[in-house]
């Protein structure tokens, strides 16, 4: 290795160090310690373009990096804030870069930390609507069914469709009572059906109309006999 190059590594090396402690400093709880010594790697390549000639590949590298600490519990104070600790480390270790790339570092770490928020609250969303979770037992091999996956798209609703089929036939259900939406609904009874559990079906629309026209004729004769 060139001395040049041995040097610069040596910086970029205090400069990390120099990194995590300030970071250290600033940490609210075990956490965010530890997710600093998880993503060292990720950190020594952040260093390393901030001081590139072509800035391109920076903004990626804070994203992932913002991504990997909100990943691993990451406090939203450490993160708003490591990359301006990155910036003075780099100072401090006689690093030259850019300094109006730290605003877009910034930015681009906080949005990878905050889509791996978003996505991680959308899966958990998600799971609530899987079996069993959406599931009551009703007793003798049949259970009802919440049919409210959060989503619109064919494909999402039928992998959905066939998870609650597939944990269905190993649980032994026989039978099963659907509620929700009509795509989500219709997408689980056909797979329910394609793997012999019996649908159970609403009333008749026709028996519905009778119970009420019942309903009122008693309403009728009632309201006769008081007047």
């Amino acid at each position: 290795m060139a001395e040049g190059s041995s040097a610069e590594l040596h910086r970029v090396r205090r400069a990390l160090a120099q990194w995590a402690e300030a970071d250290e400093a600033r940490a609210l709880h075990p956490a965010d310690r530890n997710v600093i010594r998880s993503t060292e790697a990720a950190r020594h390549l952040v260093l390393e373009l901030f001081a590139a000639s072509d800035a391109h590949d920076l903004w990626s590298a804070c994203a992932r990096l913002g991504g990997l600490m909100a990943d691993a519990g990451a406090s939203p104070s450490l993160a708003a804030g490591v990359i301006d600790s990155a910036a003075r480390a780099l100072a401090e270790a006689g690093i030259e870069h850019d300094p109006a790339r730290v605003a877009p570092a910034r930015a681009s770490l906080l949005e990878g930390y905050v889509a791996s928020v978003r996505d991680a609250e959308r899966n958990a969303g998600l799971a609530t609507w899987e079996y069993p979770a959406c599931a009551v037992p009703l007793g003798d091999g049949a259970v009802a069914i919440a049919c409210g996956y959060p989503t619109d798209d064919s494909e999402a609703l039928a992998a959905w469709a066939a998870r609650v089929a597939g944990r269905l036939v190993k649980d032994g259900v026989r039978r099963v009572v659907l509620s929700g939406p009509p795509a989500a609904t219709s997408e689980l009874e056909s797979a329910v059906e394609l793997v012999g559990i019996e649908v159970a079906r609403p009333a008749r629309a026709a028996e519905t109309r009778a119970a009420q026209s019942s309903a009122t004729g008693w309403l009728a004769r009632l309201w006769k006999k008081r007047r």
